[in-house]
């Protein structure tokens, strides 16, 4: 049974003039779709059984697929493509002109500026700034912005720091808290400030999980099938 107050705010997705919101997706009450930053901009899509939380803006000229899912107070600014069975979570910002694959899941308290590009199943930890300009400031002539590459399968350790223009090779697996300073190759360990690369370790020379970037439901949503499966273990 759909919580009355998800009803309602299903309902209410009509409200956005500027967005084209698929079938069996949740709004929640204060989300703004297609937010017109120019009088010229273009309409935002977001696919079907998606879930947008309280407080999440999503700009025009912005394409998201299906099974989409964003926390709390989220900022998707203008001209970012985001692919199916995508997560962005709590207070986290996409500052616009960025590329998603499929299955990349952004936990809270991430930054991601301009023209940053993410594979396919990536996971982001808590608290990761991307950054795309080496020098701000103190150029003579400002550089064109230049985010980060990150290659399919990479995992990212929370309270990392990802340095602009660098290139993430597949499957690479940056350590917690690591400044990432230069290109990954790939199948790398990175570890440290600045990051020191080694060589990938067997055991954990693999893709990510599925079940971690491909994730219909996650532990909160109206339709999780029973919430006693998401509470503590019992006591033996």
């Amino acid at each position: 049974m759909i919580p009355e107050n998800q009803v309602e705010a299903k309902i209410g997705v009509y409200q956005f003039d500027n967005a084209t919101i698929g079938e069996g997706t949740f709004i929640e009450p204060d989300v703004c779709v297609g937010f017109r930053y120019h009088k010229d901009c273009g309409r935002a899509s977001v696919g079907r059984h998606g879930i947008l939380r309280k407080g999440t803006i999503i700009y025009g000229d912005v394409t998201i697929g299906d099974y989409f899912q964003t926390g709390h107070y989220v900022v998707i600014r203008a001209k970012v493509q985001i692919g199916d069975y995508c997560t962005v979570l709590n207070h986290s910002t996409l500052e616009g002109i960025i590329h998603f694959g499929t299955g990349v899941r952004i936990m809270s308290h991430v930054y991601i500026p301009s023209r940053t590009w993410f594979g396919n199943h990536v996971f982001v930890g808590p608290g990761v700034t991307f950054l795309n300009d080496r020098l701000p400031g103190r150029l003579k002539e400002m550089p064109m912005p230049n985010g980060a590459r990150v290659e399919d399968e990479v995992m990212i350790g929370g309270g990392c720091t990802i340095l602009a223009g660098v290139t993430i090779g597949e499957r690479s697996f940056i350590a917690a808290g690591a400044v990432v300073t230069k290109d990954i190759p790939p199948r790398s360990l990175v570890k440290g400030v600045p990051g020191r690369i080694e060589p990938l370790p067997a055991d954990i020379d693999m893709p990510n999980h599925r079940q971690l970037t491909i994730q219909p439901l996650d532990m909160w949503h109206p339709l999780t099938a029973d919430l006693s499966q998401v509470d503590w273990p019992k006591k033996g």
